[in-house]
């Protein structure tokens, strides 16, 4: 769900550029167009449309993370409660999936433009913390999402994304950029991503197309901090205590929430996405959850994390979480 709340970082400070590897090539130069950059580096486009190409697998709960927008979860092979982590509903978002080739920990997080570089830096960290006694292999990263929009959106983030991966201390190898042109397909002349969701398996590292049938507890809850909350990566998963944990956060209120939470579908895809025609069929559905989460919650602190703690959640043998 892309809502259209918050502003892009700004990218006027400079960063130390450090090494982003395509294949054994350096990428040298900042990225100034997703095109050029996708037709010098060919060897991800190949790598991309093998994922496009790919039937929509149906992920169930059992063994699921399920990652929404402006969030972040990983793990390691060794955990026996999360094996698959998944992310969908991205048009103009992206998915980005980090993993380390040694210890084969994953991580997945759902970027709208809002502090993208530091939910990068929280994924490197998260990786290599998980990967800490396993000195060798390398960070392969995977970019999902976005495409061909008319007003931009899609190739603005890859641009930030691409240009941000350069400014870490470790190697980066991009092994797939599923991004603008590699993925876009046309319906009646209107663009259109081709893939919105993808699953990652923790033991294999395999990444493939996937749809979600429980995306876990409290999305209204979630999904309402990225109306009027903080623009924060938030970790959702401590792979050592094996909980999915929602931490305390406020969000303002909006003066108008009751004309939203009434408005039509119609009026909540055109006002509130950045790409009301590519929308899941559920988004104003889900949209309006999360309005509903705000005016009927209005201050979360007291209703929502009672005694200002986390909502922490356990997985249960039949795949969903409960309420600890």
């Amino acid at each position: 769900m892309e809502v259209r709340i918050g502003q892009k970082e700004d990218m006027s400070e400079k960063h130390q550029i450090m090494p982003l590897l395509v294949g054994e090539q350096l990428v040298e130069e900042d990225v100034t167009s997703v095109q050029a950059f996708l037709n010098k580096f060919c060897i991800l486009k190949a790598s991309s449309k093998v994922l496009c190409n790919q039937e929509i697998r149906s992920v169930g709960p059992n063994g699921l993370l399920y990652v929404g927008q402006r969030e972040i979860g990983g793990t390691s092979p060794s955990d026996n409660v999360i094996s698959v982590l998944g992310s969908e509903d991205a048009t103009t978002c992206h998915i980005v999936v980090l993993q380390h080739s040694g210890s084969r920990s994953s991580c997945i997080g759902h970027f709208d433009g809002c502090n993208s570089k530091q939910g990068l830096e929280t994924m490197l960290e998260l990786v290599m913390k998980l990967s800490k006694d396993t000195p060798e292999g390398q960070l392969n990263l995977h970019l999902i999402g976005g495409f061909d929009d008319v007003k931009g959106f899609s190739h603005s983030l890859s641009l930030e994304l691409l240009n941000m991966l350069r400014s870490f201390k470790q190697n980066i190898h991009l092994q797939t950029a599923c991004i603008a042109e590699i993925n876009t397909r046309l319906v009646n002349g209107v663009p259109f991503p081709i893939v919105y969701g993808v699953g990652v398996d923790i033991k294999s590292g395999e990444i493939y197309k996937a749809t979600f049938l429980n995306k876990g507890p409290d999305l209204p809850l979630r999904g309402a901090r990225n109306f009027t909350g903080t623009k924060e990566m938030i970790i959702i998963y401590d792979p050592m205590t094996q909980l999915m944990s929602i931490h305390p956060f406020s969000y303002q209120q909006m003066s108008n929430v009751d004309y939203w939470c009434n408005a039509s579908d119609l009026t909540l895809r055109q006002n509130l996405s950045t790409s009301p025609a590519q929308e899941p069929n559920d988004f104003a559905t889900r949209t309006r959850e999360c309005l509903q989460q705000i005016r009927d919650h209005p201050d979360p602190l007291l209703t929502m994390f009672k005694y200002g703690k986390a909502r922490c959640y356990k997985k249960e043998l039949s795949g969903i979480w409960t309420l600890m």
